[in-house]
């Protein structure tokens, strides 16, 4: 019995020191700021209403996962800015025939964030890139394709825009 109490106490003071090394990871809230905002995404590229799908994706991925209230952009302090770069329909798998049996979508973002009062950039530029395949002759092949895309570039430029490691120090 006193060496399952002592394995315990020792596994107790092991976690307890662990967690206190001085590092924790997770989605932050950069500094200074109360509330944050999705601005619509400029669309560089030819493809229709993509703009839309990612700026209702990314609120969502912001509100479920960002410590700061979500807001509309005119009363927010911090701005979540961005465009779509490019969006291309590729060819994947190919029978010995050489007829195509996979297809893809690719989508190419960026995003930053800004203090809108200013327009002064917090966290500088990043890039999201996306390709989801699909078999060819589904029924919602390239539509569901293009759906998971801008999911997992919401979820990505989330990530990018406000995670980082922070001391014990920082998150005080």
């Amino acid at each position: 019995m006193s060496h399952l109490r002592l394995s315990l106490t020792a596994a107790l003071f092991g976690a307890l020191l662990h967690a206190s090394c001085g590092y924790s990871v997770g989605l932050i809230a950069p500094a200074g700021f109360d509330t944050v905002a999705v601005e619509v995404f400029h669309n560089d590229t030819l493809e229709p209403d993509l703009e839309r799908a990612l700026h209702s994706a990314l609120s969502v991925e912001v509100r479920d996962r960002v410590p700061l209230p979500l807001v509309s952009p005119g009363d927010s302090k911090l701005l979540i800015r961005g465009r779509l770069v490019d969006f291309g329909r590729v060819r994947g798998i190919r029978n010995p025939q050489n007829q195509v049996l996979e297809s893809g979508v690719r989508v190419v973002v960026e995003a930053w964030t800004v203090r809108s009062s200013t327009g002064e950039v917090v966290h500088p530029k990043t890039t999201a890139r996306a390709t989801i395949g699909y078999p060819v002759g589904s029924s919602s092949g390239e539509r569901a394709a293009r759906a998971r895309a801008i999911r997992q570039l919401a979820q990505a430029l989330t990530v990018d825009l406000f995670s980082r490691a922070v001391s014990d120090e920082e998150a005080l």
